[in-house]
């Protein structure tokens, strides 16, 4: 049989049916119907370093079938893709803070929706810095809609569509009829962000629909005001840090790319201070009261010898609740 690009491309799509197949719907069932709260963790890894087991940090919450993104790590479309949602689809995205793992693909996304047909709006939401990326990335983006609106037609200007909307505090941060959004600043940067007169901002959002309440931690060391936000959600999807483990890994690395003793250790403390060690997860999910509790964004998520008993027993010791170790594509 002789291949040609038709035929490939037939091979491809059956290939990924095979690979990928559609999971069945309960008749009668928010998926069924198309209501409800459904989330999906788009990618579960943590830290900029392309791993091979897990996608940068990205999720979608699915409410009455319209998507909202949280996060938006390197591949974040294509993951959307695989999870059966069209990146045309996607509107809203909230970006937690501005660490290219988290936002690398903020933009790539609202290109790639419009590519695909979009005609309405698309806004970002996200710390101080989000409306400068977005005007940013129109300039970037233009040579390509310019080819696309003179040859493809029928396209409205992305200038007119892609919104950045900077959450400047604490608060409300977005409502609509599917959706209430809140935010608190979470503890993921040193001295609360403050350095060199400038205040950067690190966000954990809380998701309000009519029949769940979804917590996204964001990246944070442990936070006493991420606690408060998440007090009796249904869900929590909160980040975490097995620090023995960063610390053994993080050595060699970087000792492999030849940084200095001094500078090894000064990095791994750095690393270790601002995220959440296992224990911590759990108290914290514990005195919030939370029913589900999904850990993600896995440092370090490049471990040979993780496994899933490894991630839960120190978060057992203080939650008793039901724990979820995420991976990439897994819904909730």
């Amino acid at each position: 049989m002789r291949i040609t690009r038709r035929t490939g491309l037939k091979f491809i799509a059956a290939s990924a049916a095979a690979a990928f197949p559609a999971l069945p719907a309960v008749a009668g069932s928010p998926a069924a119907s198309g209501k409800g709260t459904r989330l999906i963790l788009l990618g579960t890894g943590g830290g900029p370093t392309p791993l091979p087991g897990r996608n940068q940090p990205a999720n979608v919450l699915l409410v009455n079938d319209e998507p909202y993104v949280i996060d938006a790590g390197n591949g974040v479309a294509r993951q959307l893709m695989l999870a059966g949602i069209g990146a045309h689809r996607v509107g809203k995205i909230f970006i937690t803070h501005h660490h290219d793992d988290h936002n690398a693909d903020m933009g790539t996304l609202m290109g790639l929706a419009w590519s695909n047909g979009r005609a309405a709006p698309s806004d970002a939401f996200g710390p101080p810095g989000t409306e400068a990326m977005v005007a940013a990335f129109i300039d970037y983006f233009e040579p390509n809609a310019a080819v696309r609106r003179a040859f493809s037609g029928g396209k409205k200007p992305p200038r007119d569509l892609f919104r950045g909307h900077d959450v400047t505090a604490s608060g409300p941060v977005f409502e609509d009829d599917n959706v209430r959004v809140t935010c608190i600043e979470n503890t993921h940067y040193p001295n609360h962000g403050q350095k060199d007169g400038a205040h950067h901002v690190s966000y954990s959002y809380r998701f309000e629909t009519a029949d769940r309440v979804v917590v996204f931690s964001g990246d944070t060391a442990a936070s006493a005001e991420l606690a408060e936000l998440a007090k009796g959600a249904d869900v929590l999807v909160h980040e975490v840090i097995n620090a023995e483990r960063t610390e053994a890994l993080f050595k060699k690395k970087f000792a492999e790319q030849g940084r200095s003793p001094e500078e090894i250790a000064r990095v791994l403390k750095a690393v270790i201070a601002i995220h959440t060690p296992l224990e911590d997860v759990g108290r914290l999910a514990e005195s919030a009261s939370v029913k589900t509790l999904v850990l993600n964004h896995f440092v370090p998520g490049f471990d040979p010898e993780e496994t899933a008993e490894g991630w839960t027993a120190g978060v057992k010791k203080h939650y008793a609740g039901k724990i979820i170790v995420g991976e990439d594509l897994m819904e909730i």
